[in-house]
């Protein structure tokens, strides 16, 4: 097995620890938060971070990798691959910055709602709108990713 192999392979396996996390959270966690269980959903979502930014790192440290692999400046945008790549490192921007005010921001506001005796609802919604935002854009990132590797 290559190191390109093995580089890869990682990115794929953070991909989907980020994302199915989110997906997770979103489709699983979030509907018994809305049936009483929002303190469990406030600590499992806190519990989360290490293994979400863990992976998020991996995401960007190898995909920053990958790059380099598709070769030189010119031959990658003669292959059209250059415009995908952009897109692409726009959108993945994108969707980490829409992940941390999730995380950081509104899990911590929640958390306060939830200590302070506060209405948790508006919280809720802004967490659920922001989890569907990134598993939208993880959708289109995946694409453009595949489309890279096509290009080339």
């Amino acid at each position: 097995m290559t190191f390109d192999v093995v580089v890869l392979t990682l990115h794929i396996l953070g991909v989907v620890v980020w994302i199915g996390g989110v997906a997770y959270q979103t489709h699983v966690l979030m509907p018994a938060a809305r049936q009483g269980g929002i303190a469990l959903f406030a600590e499992a979502a806190r519990r989360a971070r290490v293994f979400t930014w863990t992976a998020v790192s991996v995401v960007v440290l190898t995909g920053f990798y990958n790059v380099t692999r598709l070769g030189s400046l010119e031959q990658v945008m003669a292959s059209g691959a250059g415009l995908l790549l952009a897109a692409k490192f726009v959108l993945v921007v994108l969707a980490v910055s829409i992940a941390a005010q999730r995380d950081f921001a509104q899990v911590t506001i929640l958390r306060a709602a939830l200590v302070g005796g506060g209405d948790p609802e508006p919280v809720l919604r802004a967490i659920e709108r922001l989890d569907r935002i990134v598993l939208v854009l993880a959708l289109a990132i995946v694409w453009l990713g595949l489309a890279v590797s096509r290009a080339g």
